[in-house]
């Protein structure tokens, strides 16, 4: 009986760590083409279109980056 109980809770832990191993992250909508190295935050445009990375005007106004 005891090796029956056993053997069940490790399936059942074993089956959680599975499914909560392929759960998805917040941000993996932001996968796609970029102009940044691999590792960062990527971005996705529509196609036909391709991202603009973020800069600052020559008035120290910051513009964030955006779908071109």
């Amino acid at each position: 009986m005891k090796r029956t109980f056993a053997g069940i809770l490790t399936a059942l832990a074993l089956a959680a760590s599975v499914s909560t191993a392929a759960v998805a992250k917040p941000h993996d909508h932001m996968r796609g083409n970029s102009m940044y190295a691999p590792g960062r935050n990527k971005h996705v445009c529509p196609p036909g279109q391709h991202w603009v990375r973020g800069y600052h005007k020559k008035n120290g106004q910051k513009i964030r980056g955006y779908c071109r």
